[in-house]
């Protein structure tokens, strides 16, 4: 496929991923089930709490291993984590299996206005203010953010991680990295020691449809980093049903 077919597609597939959320979120009032993991028991808080502790005295050889790993690939056992075998595969087992679920309920409208998609939240997450649809020229963008679009999502009842079950959906994202101003084209190939040296832009916008009902899946998550120094951060899971 020449570079301008690649480039149809993917505008075709923007329309289409756009035209979906249209569809997904009409304007109204809103029920929002905010969704997170179930909290931890007394051993399983004990062994993150000790590996985190490891990580920061191990930075640099942390980032080093986590830049060499394929996607997907899970990191191997090391002393370094400052856990014990026995206790790292009950944090892998514990990672692995989480189901994602409602931990709380809060209101949402959602407002239709000069061909865009607003959202205001009652209380929580007020971080849903900055995220605005523009469905006539197409575009996403999130506290002055745009972000791009990136793949058809779908999560069939052996990869999703929902309680509520499979879906499918759309996702965005943006993400740069930069070095005193410039913009760094291999993040991977950098030495892991500069990392407090970076600035960091990462947002990943997520929108989808539960399979059994009208649900709409919304995950958010966004980054952002000054030289080492977290200006936002936020990550935020929900599920939105029109009252």
């Amino acid at each position: 496929m020449n570079g301008f077919a690649q480039e149809r597609t993917k505008t075709d597939s923007t329309v289409i991923a756009l035209k979906f959320v249209d569809t997904l979120l009409p304007e109204g009032n809103y029920i929002v089930e905010v969704l997170g993991s179930p909290p931890l028991n007394a051993a399983e808080s004990e062994i993150l709490k000790k590996m985190k502790l490891a990580i920061q005295q191990n930075q640099d050889w942390f980032l080093k291993t986590m830049s060499g790993l394929k996607p997907g690939e899970l990191m191997p056992y090391h002393k370094n984590l400052g856990i014990s075998e026995q206790e790292y595969a009950v944090f892998i087992q514990v990672s692995q299996s989480a189901k994602i679920d409602k931990i709380g309920i809060v209101k949402l409208k959602i407002i239709h206005k000069d061909n865009s998609i607003y959202f205001e939240p009652e209380d929580f997450p007020h971080y849903l203010k900055e995220l605005t649809i523009h469905l006539k020229d197409y575009t996403i963008v999130i506290d002055s953010i745009p972000l791009k679009y990136k793949s058809q999502r779908i999560m069939d009842s052996k990869k999703t991680t929902l309680v509520a079950g499979p879906w499918k959906g759309y996702s965005w994202d943006f993400e740069e990295i930069r070095k005193d101003g410039q913009l760094i084209a291999d993040p991977d190939k950098m030495d892991p020691s500069e990392i407090n040296t970076l600035d960091i832009k990462s947002v990943k916008l997520t929108i989808g449809k539960l399979d059994h009902n009208d649900q709409c899946f919304l995950y958010l998550r966004s980054n952002i980093v000054n030289k080492g120094h977290v200006l936002a951060k936020q990550d935020i899971a929900l599920l939105l049903k029109k009252e």
